[in-house]
């Protein structure tokens, strides 16, 4: 590829003096998959941003009246930074380029270029490699995590996307700065080019001394987890640290039916004891059928969850105990006894009483299928109101007579059970939301698999949690590894077929083995997806079940991994955060309020935020960089070394912070450079990336009926 080089303009700019910078970005969108990666991102951070789409017949034109408002005050920019697919995207008019860039430098408005082909366009040496980067070890520089540079959330290193071996995921160019007259280059993420010792960058800043342009030399998508992690510190740069919307990572998990023993998968006949099994061959009541955690359980997770600061939280079911006790003909609980010795030191969630299935009365056929009952009239056959207050109430009165600190305005039914579930149960039992009235229930947890979003039972909220594929009929990893094969292998290879009949949502792989295919495959795909939701700003809850805590305690790997490559990656600034149920289910509901209303604008002048109420009244979050105060008093949370606030802001009302001199205009008049012009020849002519979402989950519950 020919290289261009830089042609300065001929007049100056004079810098904004004092500017008002309203605090939204705007995306420059050619429907690339990097700028579809970048709206998710911003979305997912709740930044207010809006889009120009170079593919809309009769779309806005990119000039100063666009750019910029009239206003008596002071010079005000519409926009605080500026995403592109790359330097100089087609269908942008050289006309428009001009226009931005000088935009740019009269305000001091940042840039970031989705994927551009490095040159001395942006102070580059042509790359000495082009290819594929998956799985490179990028190193995050020590001026990426500067203030100024927005990367301190993170400790060194992070190794990019290598999904499948067998897949080319990304495309890049490594190279290195050149010496420029007049132009520095910052390098903020390298990697070694493959085959030698050299540092080849793969993100760097651009400032010819107009204007600052960040610049990525290789491909991504919304779904790669190196881009989640990345992507952060790029619009933490772009925004200068000052934006609406909130940053954090999140992570719980909830260990379903405490107390109760769950039953097995059976390796010889591939069925659920007690489930779909056939008595006759595999009796259900057959010794070593279920599962129950013992003492020693207790004990190992009150030592782990202190060694790895992290909490699982016990959802229980008081009649477990029950059952124990007229099973074993005793009087005494070993399992109750030694959660109760320490009781505060867990998290409990109500799982109902019994477990009983709050929704429709179930009639079952063959293999475990089932229909809702009907009444002589046609109408489904639901669970009365009273059967479902008794099933929450009694669960409570447990948790109380045994001192187990659970949450009480949190719920999670059996099976999440009563809650819609197509393709049977299309309506929730309309006897459900009275009865989580009557018993103060504000958080139900729902299945994200079925539902991932957060939506209204009565006077209650949906907490939608992802189930892990470490299924609730397995304690054993034999048992895990030979379950997932059942699920996941042809009928050729000795599986269900399940993966041959649904393609569009479940892939076939080889059988794994049963000595290592938990470590070496379940733990490592069970850990990206679940970090996959951590660095996607999601609090919505995972869910295992007490038989994963038993035996050979196979969620614990699992967890350990998660937790090690998070801490691995991320500084002590930017911990994971562990919320209860409640949390979680509050968490959702600001950022989905926040991310549909935006009903609050804000803008930079003097070193001062203002934000302000644009309909009845607001709950806005605002993140800033340290040091910020409201009032003269500090904000009142820190999270990856910025400044936090969510502040309520009454209709027609408005709140004020200071940050101080961020670098956006001047204080006195100056003049700089026209910025360069750049060429199409910015724009990658490789490939980008292959899109290789997330394995698709097969929730417990759908593969088999006693889940939950």
């Amino acid at each position: 590829m020919a290289q261009a080089t830089t042609t300065p303009a001929d007049a100056a700019v004079a810098k904004a003096v004092n500017p008002k910078i309203d605090l939204r970005v705007l995306v420059v969108s050619d429907g690339s998959e990097m700028i579809t990666a970048y709206q998710d991102r911003l979305t997912r951070e709740g930044i207010p941003f809006q889009v120009l789409d170079l593919n809309q017949s009769g779309r806005p034109v990119l000039n100063d009246a666009y750019l910029t408002t009239v206003d008596a005050e002071a010079p005000h920019a519409k926009f605080q930074g500026v995403i592109m697919p790359n330097s100089a995207p087609a269908g942008l008019a050289q006309a428009e380029l001009t226009a931005l860039h000088e935009y740019q430098a009269r305000f001091g408005v940042r840039q970031i270029s989705a994927y551009v082909w490095p040159s001395a366009q942006h102070g580059m040496n042509a790359p000495t490699y082009s290819g594929k980067v998956d799985g490179l070890n990028a190193t995050v520089t020590a001026a990426a995590k500067t203030k100024a540079n927005g990367h301190g959330y993170l400790k060194g290193t992070v190794k990019l996307d290598n999904i499948d071996p067998t897949v080319d995921e990304s495309y890049g160019y490594l190279g290195t700065p050149a010496t420029t007259p007049g132009v520095t280059v910052t390098p903020l993420v390298t990697a070694t080019v493959p085959g030698t010792s050299t540092q080849g960058v793969l993100s760097g800043v651009f400032n010819d001394g107009s204007r600052e342009e960040l610049f990525n030399t290789y491909a991504s998508n919304q779904y790669q987890q190196h881009f989640q992690v990345l992507s952060h510190g790029q619009l933490e740069w772009l925004t200068r640290g000052v934006r609406l919307g909130e940053y954090a990572n999140w992570f719980s998990v909830h260990s379903d039916d405490v107390l109760m023993a769950d039953a097995l998968w059976n390796m010889a006949g591939n069925c659920t004891y007690g489930d779909d099994c056939d008595e006759t061959q595999y009796p259900s009541d057959a010794p070593g059928t279920t599962a129950r955690m013992v003492a020693s359980d207790v004990t190992y997770q009150r030592n782990w969850e202190q060694n790895w600061a992290f909490k699982i939280d016990n959802t229980y079911n008081g009649a477990g105990t029950a059952q124990y006790l007229e099973e074993t003909n005793t009087t005494s609980d070993p399992l109750l006894n030694a959660y109760k010795k320490n009781a505060s030191a867990f998290r409990w969630i109500n799982h109902t009483y019994t477990h009983l299935n709050l929704g429709c009365e179930k009639i079952y056929g063959s293999l475990g299928t089932w229909v809702c009952a009907t009444n002589p009239d046609g109408s489904v056959k639901w669970q009365p109101q009273a059967t479902i207050t008794d099933e929450i109430a009694a669960n409570k009165t447990f948790g109380d007579t045994h001192g187990l600190r659970y949450e009480p305005n949190a719920l999670v039914t059996g099976e999440h059970s009563g809650l819609r579930a197509l393709p049977q149960v299309t309506t929730d039992n309309p006897n459900l939301a009275p009865s989580l009235a009557a018993t103060a229930v504000k958080w139900i947890a729902s299945d994200a698999s079925r539902e991932k979003e957060q939506r209204a039972v009565g006077s209650a909220l949906t907490v939608p949690r992802y189930p892990m594929n470490i299924y609730y009929n397995t304690a054993t990893r034999a048992q895990a590894v030979d379950e997932y094969n059942w699920i996941y292998t042809s009928r050729a290879n000795g599986g269900s077929g399940i993966c041959e009949d649904n393609p569009g949502t479940t892939t076939c792989i080889a059988p794994l083995s049963t000595t290592t295919g938990f470590q070496n495959y379940i733990v490592p795909i069970e850990t990206r997806i679940a970090l996959g939701h951590v660095v996607g700003n999601d609090p919505r809850p995972h869910f295992v079940h007490q038989s994963n805590q038993t035996q050979d305690r196979i969620i614990y790997p699992v967890l350990q991994t998660i937790l090690t490559q998070y801490r691995n990656t991320f500084a002590a600034n930017t911990p994971v955060l562990n919320p209860t149920q409640t949390m979680a289910g509050s968490e959702l509901l600001e950022q989905s309020t926040w991310r549909n209303e935006q009903d609050a604008t804000a803008f930079y002048w003097k070193g001062q935020v203002r934000v302000a109420a644009t309909g009845d009244g607001a709950s806005v979050p605002v993140s800033l960089p340290d040091g910020a105060t409201k009032n003269g008093t500090a904000l009142p949370a820190t999270y990856a070394g910025k400044d936090t606030d969510r502040v309520t802001v009454p209709a027609g009302g408005s709140v004020t912070y200071s940050v101080g001199t961020l670098g956006w205009g001047t204080g006195a008049a100056t003049t700089v450079e026209a910025p360069n012009t750049f060429s199409d020849t910015s724009i990658p002519t490789g490939p980008s990336t292959t899109e290789i979402e997330p394995n698709p989950v097969v929730a417990p519950e759908e593969t088999a009926v006693a889940a939950g």
